[in-house]
């Protein structure tokens, strides 16, 4: 009995007892923690790359026709994303959705919906789970924004008839067919609207077309390009350079198209620089360049800066060069985002 009352009051020993105890859980914990934060720090890179592949897709989605090549490349933004994950996940399913948000009958924005799943092997879990699922999803949208060309009541007195239009830019950048544009003004006679709204996607860029007819207005022959009297010129501010379908190799100087960006003064009032009255050659590229920034911009590119177009005809026997033969502003509010203290467009995302 002494031998019995000595063992139960002896207590040497009881700390590693408990500790022996203890261990088990002491170490399922650890391994729990490592694993969680394991799969935490891989469902953030994979929610990375849902993010990117959202926005991706949500600024190729700028108008209906777009829908399946954008729905393709937010696809391809997932596979090139996860590719180097795939020795620590094995993917499940994604999904890439095209939608639109609507206001009544209207159409707001052009919206790209990306969800992936994807299991992490275990480690010291595996003990009761072999793997643990990650889930990562992001929507973005490309909301409808309204561009603005401010025509200002503008008169040509030009000997030539000269035309303008707008147009959505082909996603391959070609020539636009011209059953897409859309006729803003003309010297030919009737009356031109001072202004002209357009509602487009802040991602769909905008080009303008200038047409110009050999003495459309008074005859005086041949122009110093060749183009007899009465023949017609496309020029396009989405090519580079503009002219450059009008008279191929014929004309090595581009004297078409200047695009000003405007500064606002404390009273909001835009300004704009004095065009440049000169030609822009293939040897001065870089100068050409330049003088076209966004020349066929994004509502989104614009970032809420006014441009002033200035086109020259490049008609007559000598080229005044004086870029007045059309001029008119261009701007885009609506979106999210700011510029210039004007609320502007963005391609961003909702959730």
């Amino acid at each position: 009995m002494r031998l019995i009352d000595r063992f139960a009051n002896d207590s040497r020993g009881s700390v590693a007892l408990i500790f022996g105890l203890m261990l088990v859980p002491l170490v399922v914990a650890a391994g729990v923690g490592i694993d969680y934060a394991r799969a935490a720090k891989l469902r953030t890179a994979v929610q990375s790359t849902v993010d990117s592949a959202a926005l991706a897709g949500a600024s190729a989605y700028s108008n209906p026709s777009f829908a399946t090549t954008a729905q393709t490349l937010a696809g391809n933004y997932v596979t090139n994303g996860t590719n180097a994950l795939l020795s620590q996940i094995t993917l499940g399913t994604t999904t890439v959705t095209p939608g639109t948000l609507t206001s009544g009958s209207n159409v707001t924005a052009y919206t790209m919906s990306v969800s992936v799943s994807a299991t992490v092997p275990t480690t010291l879990m595996a003990l009761f789970t072999s793997t643990m699922t990650i889930h990562a999803s992001a929507t973005a949208k490309n909301p409808i924004v309204t561009a603005t060309v401010g025509l200002s009541g503008w008169k040509s007195s030009a000997c030539d008839t000269n035309t303008v239009y707008w147009y959505p830019v082909p996603s391959d950048n070609s020539i636009p067919p011209q059953s897409s544009m859309t006729q803003m003004f003309t010297n030919s006679g009737g009356t031109n609207p001072t202004s002209i709204p357009i509602s487009i996607s802040a991602s769909q860029k905008i080009g303008f077309a200038f047409k110009n007819v050999t003495g459309g207005q008074c005859g005086y022959g041949s122009n110093q390009y060749g183009g007899a009297q009465g023949s017609t010129h496309w020029f396009y501010s989405s090519q580079s350079p503009p002219n450059g379908s009008a008279y191929g190799s014929t004309a090595t100087k581009d004297c078409s198209l200047q695009t000003l960006k405007g500064t606002t003064d404390k009273h909001g009032v835009v300004s704009f620089p004095t065009p440049k009255v000169q030609c822009f050659t293939s040897a001065s590229k870089p100068t050409m360049a330049s003088v076209l920034t966004n020349a066929a911009p994004s509502c989104a590119s614009l970032n809420g800066s006014s441009y002033q177009y200035v086109w020259n005809d490049m008609g007559g026997t000598t080229d005044d060069q004086d870029y007045n033969d059309g001029v008119y502003t261009y701007s885009c509010t609506g979106g999210s985002g700011s510029g210039n203290g004007t609320s502007t467009t963005g391609v961003v995302l909702t959730n």
